[in-house]
């Protein structure tokens, strides 16, 4: 059978890499930067270090800090019309990963006609996009490696993606030094997303042996350093391992897609205003014990890997993978995420409308590795909206 690994086209990384982005930019002949970053991110001046660095390497920028935590089609459109107006030629994405998202989208239409929901699917983007150098803050959504931005659909309901091979990264530079300042709620909520991706890739039907071997560095990282990072957020060792497990996730679930805890956890009510990472802890414990059955060999790695623990000959394959949820809100008590639904503001009677959206979400849930009828999905939201 023959794969196909597509990757971002330079990585640099370590402590104070930071510096190298005027660089950076001058090598993709770009000389005007626009910044593209959310409003409370800005606030706290974190990305004054990128800043300097442009200005000291002569490189002209400007600040766009309009970017959305549920990137909407008007916030892309916004970003893409602030880049034209200060005739930016190259974009740089700094933050979480809906900064991330918001740069990639918006770099499709400086150069194809909008709005963007014209290209919600895959693979639909005609011309190629703008040069983009990503700089993530945050080690959970791996959107620095990825060729996907995942944007709230105002006119449907929940979310989808915009996916194309030229939303991948020119450069990305991952500076663990950047992320010491994570608040440790979104270090933990950021942190299970990334475990989630590198987890669905694994255990997803496309699953290949070089995304196999990215997934399992990527969930070894985040396994052994996820509680050190959230409860000290000076571990620095700690969190240079997350932020370098969440680039190894995205790219391993860049080439695999997702599987069923995105198709639920993307779908929730927008209303909500549930963060991404958090939508993906609260689905993942029921999601993975609906799953297990389908891939017990890897679902029992995944378990062992939850708990720090190799228990190959000690419980059965099959054992050891049914531990998976278990093992899964383990982790969540660890880190004071609660479950349930219900605490999240979803209502009871939003539940079928969500099973609805997760059914019709076919590039997600064709990866996973257990078929699910939309009367299955709305049976676990169901059975896990009070916890």
């Amino acid at each position: 059978m023959a794969f196909t690994h597509y990757t971002v086209k330079k990585i640099i990384h370590g402590s104070g890499s930071i510096k190298q982005a005027p660089k950076e930019v001058k090598n993709l002949g770009g000389s005007r930067v626009l910044i593209v970053m959310d409003p409370g991110l800005a606030k706290l001046g974190v990305q004054k270090p990128l800043e300097d660095a442009l200005t000291e390497g002569g490189v002209a920028w400007e600040l766009f800090a309009k970017a959305e935590l549920e990137p909407s089609m008007d916030s892309i459109q916004a970003c893409a019309d602030a880049a034209a107006a200060f005739k930016a030629d190259v974009l740089i994405g700094f933050g979480g990963g809906s900064a991330l998202d918001t740069t990639k989208a918006a770099s499709v239409l400086l150069s194809n006609e909008g709005p963007i929901d014209r290209y919600f699917g895959t693979n639909l983007v005609p011309n190629p996009t703008l040069p983009k150098i990503l700089i993530p803050t945050t080690a959970g959504t791996g959107s620095e490696m990825t060729n996907i931005s995942v944007l709230a659909d105002t006119k449907n309901g929940g979310k989808k993606g915009v996916v194309s091979e030229y939303m991948y990264a020119e450069v990305v530079l991952l500076d663990a030094a950047l992320t010491v300042g994570l608040p440790p709620r979104v270090t933990a909520m950021t942190g299970v997303d990334a475990f989630v991706h590198a987890m669905e890739s694994y255990c997803g039907i496309a699953a290949t042996p070089i995304t196999d071997a990215l997934n399992l560095a990527a969930m070894k990282l985040v396994g052994a350093n996820i509680r050190q990072a959230f409860a000290n957020g000076s571990n620095l060792a700690a969190r240079d391992a997350m932020l370098y497990g969440s680039a190894l996730a995205g790219m391993g679930f860049g080439n695999t897609q997702n599987g069923i805890i995105h198709a639920i956890g993307t779908t929730l009510p927008v209303e909500c205003h549930i963060p991404h990472g958090l939508a993906m802890s609260i689905c993942s414990p029921f999601s993975v014990g609906f799953n297990y059955i389908a891939n017990p060999e890897k679902y029992a790695i995944v378990a062992d890997i939850l708990r720090g623990d190799d228990r190959t000959g000690v419980l059965s394959v099959l054992e050891r993978a049914a531990d998976v949820e278990p093992a899964f809100r383990a982790l969540l008590r660890d880190l004071d995420i609660k479950t349930g639904l219900k605490n999240y503001g979803v209502k009871r009677e939003d539940l079928p409308a969500s099973a609805d959206r997760a059914f019709a979400a076919k590039r997600l849930l064709d990866n996973n590795p257990r078929k699910a009828s939309r009367d299955q999905i709305l049976a676990l939201l169901e059975a896990n909206y009070e916890e």
